[in-house]
């Protein structure tokens, strides 16, 4: 009789331990985002981690360009996935390279040869939604980096994206391209071709694409970003296969007088105050129109003085 109460307290106390044991764990819910959208029942476990931007390590004069598109609802859904710039039938997309080469200009008019120093992508297969980041800034290997360009597939494999390659590469004659990212991730197919949920995973789709930055040789004129390429996106709403209504908002053109500047260019021992003094402008002025976060400057860059 001692004997079996000695065992039931020995089975009691174990029992009591693993209990306190395992409540000293937490899980953090990073299910997809939009809880208020209908989940696909058998993956409402799915843990996707997106980039919080605001880790994203970024230099004095950088230009952190991120934005996010959502292929849900779209005719030939994996292929509107992977248009990570847009694509020629509907012009659906997020027009990555679009808005990272304007970034790219924006570099070079506060006096910096630019670079695209970093592409991030990351895509949610549970709600079709692609975001991208993108950290540009001035150049340090002495080349100016002025466009991207891209080619990929949805399915078809390094073979299909490297057919594209050779034409891609003679739209930009006159620049020099570098490999800027080969992307390739194998993403959970939630959606039949046409958009519709599955009941379960069925298999893996491989989404690739291959990202090429191009540098301008110092006797070549930068070719602005093209009226037309700005002009491809898309204004009005588009009608799926399946009566889906896609609103796609207008570009934004701001129509703002232009102000008069005059340029210097920063020799070896100036400083932002001295050369404020000198042109008879505020420090607080010359940052403002130069887009600076600090007082540094370097030798070499094109500064704007507002008259």
């Amino acid at each position: 009789m001692i004997f079996r109460y000695t065992i039931s307290l020995l089975f009691l106390s174990f029992f009591m331990n693993i209990t306190c044991a395992w409540t000293q764990y937490s899980f953090e819910d990073t299910t997809s985002e939009a809880s208020d959208q209908t989940q696909i029942p058998e993956i409402n476990q799915f843990r996707f981690h997106k980039i919080d931007q605001d880790t994203i390590a970024l230099d004095v004069n950088d230009i952190l360009v991120c934005d996010s598109f959502c292929a849900q609802g779209m005719p030939s859904t994996y292929d509107a996935l992977h248009s990570f710039n847009y694509r020629i039938a509907d012009k659906f997309g997020g027009y990555l390279n679009i808005k990272v080469n304007l970034a790219l200009e924006e570099v070079r008019k506060n006096g910096f040869p630019s670079d695209v120093k970093k592409l991030y992508i990351q895509i949610d297969p549970v709600y079709l939604k692609v975001y991208w980041f993108a950290v540009v800034g001035p150049s340090t290997d002495g080349r100016s980096y002025v466009r991207i360009d891209s080619r990929g597939s949805a399915g078809g494999g390094l073979h299909a994206v490297q057919k594209q390659l050779p034409l891609m590469l003679k739209k930009h004659p006159n620049l020099q391209a570098q490999k800027l990212m080969e992307f390739n991730e194998n993403v959970k197919v939630c959606y039949d071709w046409h958009g519709n949920q599955l009941c379960d995973f069925n298999g893996t789709i491989n989404i690739r694409q291959h990202f090429y930055k191009f540098s301008a040789p110092p006797n070549v004129e930068i070719p602005p970003v093209e009226d037309t390429e700005l002009l491809s996106m898309p204004t009005r709403p588009m009608v799926t296969s399946d009566s889906t209504v896609v609103v796609a908002p207008p570009p934004v053109v701001k129509s703002v007088p232009k102000p008069s500047y005059t340029s210097y260019r920063v020799k070896s021992g100036d400083t932002l105050s001295e050369i404020a003094r000198k042109q008879h402008v505020s420090i607080a002025a010359i940052k403002k129109v130069n887009h600076l976060r600090s007082d540094t400057i370097q030798i070499g860059q094109v500064l704007k003085i507002p008259k």
